[in-house]
């Protein structure tokens, strides 16, 4: 009716014509499908959770909630989402800052006969720190958890977190992903979908955030919330709250709902500018007792500080470069990297695996002019046998391995890396690596998806921010690129180096990930820049079927030495695609597992209203059954069920949503079409000849395919 009346009063106005940028446009045009898509993925994934899992441990958790001259439009919606959990053993810990508002005491009287919820009503008012530890001193639970009292928290947000806790009942720290709702919490949009435990991701910004569950006995131990530091209290808290512990979880799902209000900085960060200079002041601390030294760097279009860590030792970096046969392209590497890097205490060894005469005469020559060593070893490409033999000629402390295509563009590189590369918990230190001349990526880091690694924005220009600032702020990674990799030499002997057995391709991916299993955190610096004439000297790798065959062999092997990283990627968020570089949404994710199988009893009108195709039929281990189908009348998505018939029996299975934009192209005037997906796996289903039925609003539509069951 709002836009009804909205309309009108548009059509009553004069009409002025304005010319709108086709870039805004598409600005507008790409936000708008990425709210479609997020609902789509809302529908996907949330429509088919349950909660019944018992739990043998049930700690209580107590939800810590400071309130301030809050609306009751949004207070009460707040309240309600706490006494709407799943999980039932928790308390609500309200403390009331003195609001003055007549309202906010009003609404709250009305929960002080819940014998779950405590109030506590301050005298005078001392901001939200101060507030948060009336709270935090009235709790009882074994763990608190931080809410604002303008926020909603899904009804299975404490069910996760202790379903977690009975996978390790030692965790002290669990956060899940979260999203936006607007002023009257109807919009749900901008999804944050967090990586794993992720240290220098934190020291970048507060990404953990909502929802955050503490154990209590450790909150209390530091003293809880400090004054002084309110804006960004809670990242003040986090960092000193996991300088105590490293038991770390995450929860890859969608808990909290953070609102959006005018004055709210999860609509605009700058609309509380005093909030800059606490979270500034939070790094600080945190330098000082962790006995670092750094400068912290004012990222304008992110809002944040960078944190840019000072050497303590000024070490020796061995700076080990592969080469053969390529003089040119080495020639202004090596000539950048002398005559533009600030960092003087390095040295080069160049290793070449058998230049040919003429070349093997330039490269001495290059040796000769910046007096570097030369390695020359006439063997078959092996970039990791190479990288080792470079290892192994090194001086220094720190070994740098760059590609010979790389060109040094900005002269404090090197030193941003090694200050980075000197914390005690890093790996490897990646650079930001442009393509030449211009400002599109080609690494900030290596996401390891469904396909395979692959590398995160590639191709992408570098003026835009993508994905919460990772290409603009410093990110934990799992794999970081060895075009441009610093890693301490104590730290690359610890896990033997290259793997010799992965002579071309996925060794750097492989490295990386013998570094992350032995505790480390591989990072990007995206302040340290650089240029990739990428594939100058080796090629492209899709090119060529024999070139692709080795690269899909390498592959293997490599998820055969680590399993555990088949499909996982610690610092991607499942629930992002998996056959994309982009950080879109993962629509695949819930449309596997076995579904419901029961014997029918339904009586289906049998109707040619249930538009259908069934893709794929399949019998193993386990029956699965692919299509699509959706009932032909407004509106369109109805639950879809497989109906298998025989003239002995007949069998009702659920099936599970896929996300299908080929519908959606499809049937242009069908909302819902590109929901109409499904998917099927199931067993427990006697042996028989069976024809298949598609059902939708308890319609069913008989299909030309039918499925043999052996037992």
């Amino acid at each position: 009716m709002n836009t009804i009346k909205q309309n009108i009063k548009k059509v009553a106005r004069p009409i002025y014509h304005k010319v709108v940028p086709e870039k805004v446009r598409a600005r507008r045009a790409a936000r708008l499908n990425r709210s479609l898509e997020y609902e789509t993925w809302i529908t996907m994934l949330e429509a088919n959770e349950n909660y019944d899992e018992k739990f043998e441990y049930n700690p209580k958790i107590s939800i810590l909630v400071p309130v301030y001259n809050v609306l009751d439009r949004h207070l009460i919606p707040c309240i309600e989402s706490v006494l709407n959990q799943v999980y039932t053993n928790w308390e609500l810990c309200l403390a009331d800052d003195c609001s003055s508002w007549d309202s906010v005491r009003e609404t709250l009287a009305k929960y002080e006969g819940n014998e779950k919820i405590k109030i506590v009503y301050r005298t005078e008012n001392g901001h939200i720190s101060r507030c948060t530890n009336s709270a935090l001193e009235i709790a009882t639970g074994e763990f608190v958890a931080f809410m604002d009292c303008d926020d909603v928290l899904r009804p299975n947000a404490l069910y996760e977190v202790v379903k977690k806790l009975n996978e390790d009942s030692n965790l002290d720290f669990i956060y899940s992903d979260e999203d936006k709702i607007d002023d009257d919490g109807f919009n749900r949009h901008m999804p944050h979908f967090k990586p794993d435990w992720s240290p220098d991701t934190l020291m970048s910004h507060m990404y953990t955030c909502h929802f955050g569950v503490y154990r209590r006995s450790i909150a209390n131990e530091i003293g809880g919330l400090r004054a002084g530091y309110e804006g960004a209290q809670d990242y003040d808290f986090t960092l000193r709250f996991t300088e105590k512990t490293n038991n770390i979880a995450h929860i890859d799902k969608i808990l909290y709902h953070w609102r959006e209000r005018k004055e709210s900085t999860a609509l605009d960060p700058s609309a509380k500018p005093y909030i800059f200079e606490a979270a500034k002041k939070s790094k600080e601390d945190a330098l000082e007792r962790r006995g670092l030294k750094a400068n912290l760097e004012m990222v304008d279009i992110m809002y944040q500080y960078r944190v840019n860590y000072i050497s303590q030792t000024n070490p020796l970096v061995s700076v080990i470069i592969p080469s053969k046969d390529n003089y040119k392209v080495l020639k202004r590497c090596i000539e950048t990297l002398y005559e533009i890097t600030r960092y003087r205490n390095f040295e080069v060894i160049l290793v070449d695996n058998g230049s040919n005469d003429e070349n093997k005469k330039l490269y001495q020559g290059l040796s000769d002019k910046y007096k570097f060593k030369y390695v020359y070893e006439k063997m078959d490409f092996n970039f990791s046998r190479m990288c080792n033999i470079g290892a192994r000629e090194a001086k220094g402390e720190y070994y740098l391995f760059l590609n010979d295509d790389i060109e040094i563009i900005n002269e404090e590189w090197l030193e941003r890396m090694v200050g980075h590369a000197e914390l005690e918990h890093v790996g490897a230190v990646g650079a930001k690596l442009l393509y030449p001349n211009s400002k599109l990526i080609q690494h900030i880091g290596v996401i390891n998806i469904a396909n395979g690694p692959v590398h995160a924005f590639a191709g992408l220009s570098d003026d835009n921010i993508y994905y919460f600032g990772r290409n603009k702020i410093d990110y934990n990674w799992l794999t970081v690129t060895a075009a441009c990799l610093l890693v301490k030499a104590s730290k690359f002997e610890r896990v033997n180096g290259f793997n010799e057995e992965m002579p071309v391709t996925y060794n750097d991916v492989e490295f990386c990930f013998k570094l992350v299993e032995a505790g480390y955190y591989n990072v990007v610096r995206n302040d340290a820049i650089l240029y990739h004439h990428e594939s100058v000297s080796r090629g492209d790798d899709l090119l060529s079927k024999e070139k692709f065959n080795r690269l899909m062999s390498e592959q293997n092997h490599m998820y055969e030495l680590h399993p555990e990283f088949k499909d996982k990627d610690p610092f991607y968020n499942s629930n992002l695609a998996q056959h994309a570089a982009d950080f879109s949404y993962n629509m695949f994710k819930e449309s596997k597992g076995k579904c419901t199988v029961s014997e029918n009893i339904e009586n289906f009108e049998i109707c040619k209203k249930v538009i259908n195709a069934i893709d794929r039929v399949y019998v193993g281990d386990k029956c699965v059954i692919e299509g699509w189908a959706f009932f032909n009348e407004k509106p369109y998505n109805g639950e879809i069920k497989i109906w298998l018939r025989s003239s002995e029996k007949s069998y009702i299975i659920t099936t599970k949503r896929v996300y299908r934009s080929d519908l959606a192209i499809h049937f242009k005037r069908k909302v819902g079409a590109d929901m109409s997906g499904f998917i099927c796996e199931f067993d427990g289903v006697d042996a028989g000849k069976y024809d298949i039925y598609v059902c939708c609003k308890n319609k069913a539509t008989r299909t030309k395919q039918h499925i043999v069951i052996n037992k």
